[in-house]
């Protein structure tokens, strides 16, 4: 592919050991300054995604390439960690973010993906406490239809 000239060869991503290979259009996006504004959700098993590389700048940031991960990052700052298809959620922002409901995304792709949605996600802990006693409930319920019992947090699919 390098030589017929689909893709280039060199280092564009200094600290990975190992050939890297890109696209001339992900190349001109590389030379592009990424929004630090934009929110944008990633899987841990994406081949994009660093989780589980072993890299000295990203040691002890990210979780384990685990299919049932997912990160939200704005711009380059980690937002969220849903890791179990939400049953744990490590949130880097404060309730009162008045961005948090787009923060939960990867929540809501989960319960309206087209293929294979999942029905409900049951949140167990928020940031290691229980979930049912987060004081990011409130900011879920605005986007989720939301059940609380004494064990965890369930969403569900907002009925407009």
């Amino acid at each position: 592919m390098e030589l017929s000239g689909e893709v280039m060869a060199g280092i564009f991503f200094h600290g990975i050991p190992g050939p890297q290979f890109i696209s001339h259009r992900a190349f001109r996006r590389l030379q592009q300054k990424l929004p630090e504004d934009m929110t944008y959700w990633i899987n841990a098993t994406d081949p994009a995604s660093l989780c589980g590389i072993q890299l000295d700048a990203t040691r002890g940031m990210l979780p384990p390439r685990i299919a049932t991960t997912h990160l939200v990052f704005r711009g380059k700052r980690l937002i969220v960690v849903s890791k179990r298809n939400g049953r744990d959620l490590t949130l880097h922002v404060p309730p009162e973010d008045p961005d948090l409901p787009e923060y939960v995304v990867s929540l809501w792709h989960l319960l309206m993906r087209k293929f294979q949605p999942v029905r409900r996600i049951s949140i167990e802990t928020i940031n290691g406490e229980r979930a049912p006693q987060s004081a990011y409930v409130p900011v879920l319920r605005t986007s989720f239809d939301v059940t609380v019992d004494y064990r965890n947090v369930t969403l569900y699919r907002k009925m407009r």
